[in-house]
């Protein structure tokens, strides 16, 4: 629902703002701007098409294309925030058509970005990346830089639906650039822009970077406040207000939540939809920090009074609320609710998942039967190649009885008999390419199947143990009990978000699909941050602690991958550690090329028999510990990748030791 709330706000708002009819226009164009203005009125209802409808048929009488197209365009528009897909399609196709032909290329890519975030809101990813890089690449091709903001856009949005904030933030900062790089810049375009770079920042928890954009903002809206009349000054400064609350209660500040609560209060007037939701969510998460349940369950009800029942971030936070207003019974209920509306969300998008993986086994499959039959065509070919050649020297063979001697026959029939020999033995060795062909995609089948078997029956625990807890709180009576059962919730939710990103990512990993992003990555911070998040999740009797040295450390890499691998290795020693101590420590190889990232555990360790094969696929320590095996596979994969390798010390003897090397360019 809150992601529905993002995507069909910028689509309108938005649009809205970068089409204001300009001066000195002529009758027909005031007619014209007449019927969008009263259009507008009726946004989003079915009296906005009777309007468009009159503007469609104006252009096709006054024959202008342009304006033809631009109401194709509100039409298509309309019926996106109205959530009918069909009628945007066709819409859609007509400006396809159109606008095209007649080189209205902004009408166009405006239309089409909405192809793609319908894509993206039903879930299906691939589909709404692989259009939107279609359209960048289109856009590119005409040098058309609408096209290429719109698409950043939307490839940002992707990468945010994904959570993949650091690849949502390089495509975001690209379009931002490239729109201040225009000759008549859009700021309204800029703003937005920024918008989704605080939000990933505040996502990645990265508040340094979320402040510095923040401070950016609010420059940028002093700016169009005095160049663009029509520029929503006061909305944009809601939003900036909700965005340093968020900031700050996340960190813990009341003080300074509570300056941006009193600022954000004088546009609380403003009508727009997503921030009234956003900006009464932050405030109730001020009023908890503040132990104030009674104003923060009023705010979060105002949400939900507009949303409905179906807005999850409202519905958990009510219920968290609930639980430490002492009120157990209410609050079970709706962190029952809760984990329904997860589950039911989470099993569509993991069925869509499975589905492309069991296309791609079918795609193997059609390609061993294609080589099987241009293997039968060529046998064919051959024949009749044989049988035509066969024909040839008889003839010859007729004709020579009459101009050559015995000998010159016998002479041809050899030759013959050579090329024969040499068609049979290309022929058997096409066979023998064809049987490795076939070996090749049968352990590639072997692969896939034992993958779905796994990712089937792992999904299945963790699932069994959300729904089985979620129906104990509902009987509880004690807050002890609330919490132990919460967090045994969040415990499986976190196993299961894992066990999906690692089967994904081994996936893509070994089809080639996944992407690799060089940027200059801070070793010394990342590993710092890792270790005060892992902290938190070991035993009690267990410390994690980190070694590294006192100066930073710089690499040329992708930070994401690098805190995957570093996340998988961490994830397993506290997995496995009752006791002691897991470290995180940084060294510099003797020749000063590479970087060790070694991480020591004094757990239960790897039996001998088994540390051959703890880098393959579906290899488990233990049979008896969540997961599927696949962890230290895409490690190894990833690290390759980047151009390193891991490995495990078989020499350490007091628990596990794993050392990831990465090159120092």
């Amino acid at each position: 629902m809150k992601n529905k709330f993002i995507l069909l706000f910028f689509a309108l708002y938005w649009f809205i703002c970068l089409n204001v009819s300009g001066a000195n226009e002529s009758p027909t164009e005031m007619r014209f701007d007449s019927l969008r203005t009263k259009a507008q009125e009726f946004i989003n209802t079915s009296d906005e098409i009777y309007y468009l409808d009159s503007m469609l048929q104006l252009a096709q009488t006054k024959d202008s294309v342009y304006w033809e197209c631009l109401a194709m365009s509100f039409m298509a528009r309309n019926y996106y925030n109205r959530m009918i897909p069909d009628s945007l399609m066709y819409w859609a196709e007509k400006v396809d058509d159109l606008a095209l032909k007649h080189k209205h290329y902004k009408i166009f890519f405006d239309t089409f970005s909405l192809v793609c975030l319908w894509e993206l809101y039903d879930k299906n990813y691939d589909s709404a990346l692989d259009k939107t890089n279609n359209l960048y690449l289109m856009a590119k091709d005409l040098n058309d830089a609408n096209g290429m903001i719109a698409s950043y856009e939307t490839i940002g949005l992707i990468y945010m639906e994904t959570f993949r904030y650091v690849e949502a933030i390089k495509s975001y900062k690209e379009g931002l650039e490239l729109q201040r790089q225009q000759e008549n810049p859009r700021y309204g375009y800029q703003f937005q822009f920024m918008s989704y770079i605080i939000e990933s920042y505040l996502k990645l928890r990265d508040y340094k970077s979320a402040k510095e954009t923040l401070a950016e903002a609010y420059k940028l809206v002093e700016q169009c406040e005095k160049q663009e009349k029509y520029f929503p000054v006061d909305r944009c400064l809601w939003l900036l207000s909700c965005y340093n609350i968020e900031m700050y209660v996340a960190q813990q500040l009341p003080k300074k939540a509570e300056a941006y609560i009193i600022e954000a209060e004088k546009y609380s007037g403003v009508d727009d939809f997503y921030v009234f939701c956003y900006y009464n969510i932050v405030s109730a998460s001020y009023y908890q920090l503040l132990g104030n349940y009674t104003h923060a369950l009023e705010k979060v009800d105002l949400v939900l009074s507009q949303t409905g029942d179906d807005y999850l971030p409202a519905l958990k936070m009510k219920a968290e609320l609930l639980l430490k207003a002492g009120k157990e019974q209410e609050s079970a209920q709706l962190y029952h609710k809760s984990v329904n509306l997860i589950d039911s969300t989470y099993n569509e998008s993991l069925s869509k998942q499975i589905n492309q993986l069991r296309t791609i086994h079918e795609v193997d499959k059609l390609e061993l039967r294609n080589k099987q039959v241009e293997l039968e065509t060529g046998r064919y070919k051959l024949t009749i190649t044989l049988i035509l050649s066969g024909v040839l020297v008889l003839a010859l063979v007729v004709v020579g009885i009459h101009y050559f001697r015995i000998k010159s026959i016998k002479n041809l029939l050899e030759k013959s008999e050579k090329e024969l020999k040499k068609d049979k033995e290309q022929l058997l060795l096409s066979e023998k390419e064809l049987s490795i062909a076939k070996e090749k995609a049968e352990a590639s089948n072997h692969f896939k199947d034992a993958f779905l078997a796994n990712l089937s029956h792992e999904i299945r625990t963790p699932l069994n143990s959300i729904i089985g807890f979620s129906s104990l709180l509902s009987n509880m009576g004690q807050e002890s009990e609330a919490k132990e059962y919460v967090s045994i919730i969040k415990h499986n939710s976190d196993l299961l978000l894992k066990l999906v990103n690692d089967a994904v990512s081994v996936t893509l990993l070994q089809t080639g699909q996944i992407d690799f992003v060089e940027e200059t990555v801070e070793a010394t911070s990342l590993c710092r941050l890792l270790v005060h998040d892992y902290a938190q999740r070991a035993k009690a009797n267990v410390k994690v602690k980190a070694e590294l040295p006192q100066k930073a450390l710089f690499l040329k890499s992708d930070a994401a991958r690098i805190k995957q691998i570093l996340e998988n290795l961490l994830s397993n020693a506290v997995k496995f550690t009752d006791e002691g101590h897991i470290t995180l420590s940084l060294e510099l190889s003797e020749a000063g090329d590479a970087v060790h990232f070694i991480v020591t555990d004094t757990g239960c360790g790897i039996p001998e028999s088994m540390q051959d094969r703890i880098f393959d696929s579906f290899q488990k320590q233990d049979s008896f510990v969540q997961g599927m095996g696949l962890g230290l596979t895409v490690c190894k994969e990833i690290a390759q990748y980047l151009n390193g390798s891991i490995r495990l010390d078989t020499e350490y003897k007091n628990g596990t030791k794993m050392i990831f090397t990465h090159p120092i360019k």
